[in-house]
């Protein structure tokens, strides 16, 4: 699909692209026990402490549904 400039001319259509991955240090350790951080945690945190918190969230949502 393309689209119409000002000019009124039409635009080449803008390639689509792939989010880029954030680059790790290698030796990046979770912020809570220390063990190896997930490879696509962005908060610093291992596989484990990611779904502890995970699983948290969805515990408060599901009691403050109830409590309504």
């Amino acid at each position: 699909m393309t689209r119409k400039n000002k000019s009124g001319k039409l635009a080449e259509p803008q390639p689509v692209t792939a989010p880029k991955r954030l680059k790790r240090n290698r030796n990046a350790r979770c912020v809570v026990c220390g063990s190896e951080v997930a490879q696509f945690s962005a908060e610093d945190l291992c596989w484990v402490c990611r779904r502890l918190k995970i699983s948290a969230w969805r515990e408060t949502d599901s009691q403050s549904a109830m409590q309504e």
